[in-house]
């Protein structure tokens, strides 16, 4: 299954720059990167996504205001 990851520098749907591995612990590694590198920003939204036979499913995301939250 893919697993994609997304960086959004606004609220959904703001446009997103995304990122697809088949592996689950590249997708992960990568989303770490991203909140290592993008999370103290305001608006920066990063998910990881799992892309499955019924659809997409939020696995994690993280917001500044948040931290990293399991799920959508």
């Amino acid at each position: 299954m893919p697993f994609h990851v997304r960086l959004r520098f606004g609220p959904p749907p703001s446009p997103a720059a995304t990122g697809t591995w088949d592996n689950p612990e590249t997708a992960e590694r990568k989303f770490k990167g991203l909140i290592g590198r993008y999370g103290s920003q305001a608006e920066v939204r990063i998910e990881l996504v799992e892309d499955g036979p019924q659809g997409e499913r939020t696995v994690r995301s993280w917001t500044r205001e948040g931290g990293e939250v399991e799920g959508p």
